[in-house]
């Protein structure tokens, strides 16, 4: 090879070092940003699966803190513990809400028929034994057919409703099952009616042209009285949930000092009922 070529040679790879040389650096800065780039990838997601662990491991922990804990009582929710008093928290707040049945006992079998029960109620839960409630009660009952025939009614009823202050202890209060007893007194209205379905001499008409008579209930007679009522009980709950409601059933003797029949006043006499209650607590 002549001395003219090599020089040519090396003359050609002078001019060409400059764009090798280029692409090289570009060829390689690629590379490097491109392994920059996978190992910040590959750390952002180290990163982030630490932190699902970690807020994983809290919850777990939360949940393995929390739970095994569920008061029978009110207003406790779920598996939760009941919260430290002193706390701004709406647990230790006690609602309720239900209805029933109530059976007349002993001598107020004589007067009145079973009937049905409705009960409300709210109150404070001092701790996680202890709460006192203001709860309102209604029972309806109806009259028997041999008293009806005595007073020359056809049909009536029984209304006993009122007002007590019930403290309430809380005897099992781990668990999904609850248990308490309860009991107190406050005011109770009685009030006994005699009524008659009489036709009014009015008719109405349907949307068809049928028209059908008008029938009212009308007081034959009726009287009423003021009393304390006592009452005291136990009842089961059961939690449906993380919200703090629970499904509860519970059964009472109720007392009222009903006055009895005087020549210058009608009346039935003291009652004594069992209410049989179903509900909703929180």
């Amino acid at each position: 090879m002549s001395r003219f070529a090599i020089c040519l040679s090396g003359r050609q790879l002078c001019r060409c070092f400059p764009a090798l040389f280029l692409g090289f650096t570009v060829a390689a800065s690629a590379a490097f940003a491109q392994s920059t780039a996978t190992k910040q990838y590959s750390s952002s997601a180290d990163d982030a699966s630490s932190q699902l662990l970690d807020q994983g491991s809290g919850v777990l922990s939360y949940h393995s803190q929390e739970s095994g804990q569920n008061s029978g009582g009110y207003g406790n929710g779920g598996y939760r513990q009941y919260p430290r008093y002193g706390e701004p928290t709406f647990h230790h707040l006690a609602i309720e809400a239900g209805a029933g049945f109530g059976a007349p006992l002993a001598n107020t079998s004589k007067t009145q028929t079973f009937g049905y029960n409705i009960k409300l109620g709210g109150g404070w839960n001092f701790n996680r034994r202890f709460g006192v409630l203001v709860e309102y009660e209604f029972n309806s009952n109806g009259i028997p057919e041999n008293v009806l025939r005595a007073v020359g009614a056809p049909d009536g009823h029984v209304h006993l409703w009122g007002f007590g202050v019930d403290p309430i202890v809380y005897y099992k209060t781990s668990g999904r099952w609850g248990g308490y007893v309860t009991g107190g007194a406050g005011f109770t209205r009685k009030s006994t009616a005699f009524t008659a379905t009489v036709f009014t001499g009015s008719y109405y008409c349907d949307f068809f042209g049928y028209c059908y008579p008008n029938y009212a209930t009308i007081d034959l007679g009726h009287f009423s009285s003021n009393q304390v009522g006592l009452n005291f009980g136990t009842g089961l709950t059961h939690n449906i949930g993380d919200s703090g409601a629970k499904l509860y059933a519970e059964v009472r003797y109720l007392w009222a000092n009903s006055p009895s029949s005087t020549l210058g006043h009608p009346g039935s006499g003291t009652v004594s009922m069992i209410p049989v209650t179903f509900g909703v607590r929180f």
